[in-house]
């Protein structure tokens, strides 16, 4: 390697190693030592909040070895232009990283430099952590230190924080207020034309399956040559008996729009800038923002099952448009799967008094379908109910008849 690029790993790797101590598997890792692979890409992943790598590294024995790598939080990386399309499996790049203790192949991403030369680089002037907090002896406090004393020690210069965008799971990165922060909610805005805070069932669309979820949205349209090849083979798996491709069945996020159909309660929260949604069945998360925010572009599009959705009142509608989709592991319905070039436009009003929610979707995916799909579904407000935890464990789903453990 020329000693350019060694230099540039060797600044990056600073910068990675000061989040070594928020790592929650930071302790399987040696941190006080740094090696050097190259090898070929199999498996790239870049997923809020890791990322993911896995590469063949030809090892002095001649030998090909399968290195498990992880990253840290995928924000930093993309504030210096780390992508999805940075990495390819195939690619060969080289990476700097903490190896695991066991000396097993396998290790903690450092820094790392592309096929194309490219090197993904902050400087950084803090002092690198060493030790993994939980490895480290309790010390004390001084003698007559108050937790009030304490607190003060360890003040943030300015209160409230403001995010830099750069841990786990945030965004904006000081770019813009937040939906709860408080000057966002003290803006003086036209009040809502009504209110979905509640808890709300979805409706099924017969007798047998009434009050319990339907993620279907038939009729199916057009499928493009892609997506009717999928379709065919989920066809002819399922009239055999067998399972096939439902990722939720895997425990992924069954994502939008069919986190509006599942059964069970889904709880929302309507603030003035944003409406929350929490679903029973596993507690899925969704965000609709209504504070009149830009979508998300570039490096800060965090492309995930639910996607981004911005809404705003059209009447006595709300009209919410949804982009920014991941384009792995999602279905739309039993059969069908989305990409990331997937938008989805709801249409949501009350009737019956406020009782029922009615959402007139319109989906549109060239990737996987010709033109429009729309379709329309209700959710009825439900009483003397709340929303309770609930998980998918991924061991428990193999215990499922008909359930085998992908290769």
């Amino acid at each position: 390697m020329s000693k350019s690029v060694f230099k540039v790993l060797l600044v990056l790797s600073a910068f990675f190693a000061s989040l070594v101590s928020a790592h929650h598997s930071a302790v399987v890792f040696d941190v006080g030592e740094i090696i050097e692979k190259t090898g070929k890409t199999t498996l790239f992943t870049l997923r809020n909040p890791h990322l993911i790598l896995n590469m063949e590294v030809t090892n002095e024995e001649g030998e090909v070895e399968l290195w498990r790598l992880e990253g840290q939080g995928i924000s930093g990386m993309q504030a210096m232009g780390f992508d999805r399309g940075s990495i390819n499996v195939g690619d060969t790049i080289t990476v700097r990283i903490n190896p695991l203790k066991s000396g097993k192949p396998g290790g903690l991403v450092l820094g790392l430099i592309g096929a194309d030369g490219r090197a993904y680089i902050e400087e950084a002037e803090q002092e690198v952590r060493q030790v993994y907090p939980a490895l480290m002896p309790y010390v004390p406090p001084p003698a007559g230190e108050t937790w009030q004393m304490r607190e003060e020690k360890t003040r943030p210069a300015q209160l409230p924080v403001i995010s830099q965008g750069i841990g786990p799971g945030e965004s904006g990165g000081g770019n813009m207020p937040g939906a709860l922060d408080p000057e966002n909610l003290a803006k003086e805005r036209p009040l809502a034309p009504f209110d979905l805070t509640g808890q709300w069932q979805f409706r099924g669309e017969n007798e047998y399956r009434a009050n319990y979820g339907s993620f279907e949205f038939k009729p199916t349209p057009e499928l493009t040559a892609k997506g009717k090849t999928y379709h065919d083979a989920y066809m002819e798996a399922s009239l055999e008996g067998e399972r096939f491709g439902d990722p939720t069945a895997l425990c992924y996020p069954p994502g939008m729009p069919r986190f509006m159909t599942r059964y069970g309660a889904l709880m929302m929260l309507q603030h003035p800038t944003a409406i929350f949604m929490v679903s029973r069945l596993n507690n899925d998360y969704r965000v609709i923002f209504l504070d009149g925010r830009e979508r998300s572009s570039g490096y800060a599009v965090d492309r995930n099952w639910q996607g981004e959705s911005l809404g705003y009142w059209d009447g006595d509608t709300l009209v919410v448009e949804t982009t920014g989709f991941i384009g792995e592991n999602h279905l739309i319905q039993a059969g069908v799967p989305t990409g990331e070039q997937l938008k989805i436009v709801e249409r949501i009003s009350l009737i019956n008094e406020g009782s029922t929610m009615v959402s007139e979707y319109t989906f549109t995916d060239p990737e996987y379908w010709v033109g429009e799909w729309k379709h329309v579904k209700f959710r009825d407000r439900v009483l003397r109910i709340d929303v309770r935890e609930a998980n998918c464990i991924y061991e428990d789903s193999f215990a499922l008849p008909g359930m085998e453990r992908p290769d």
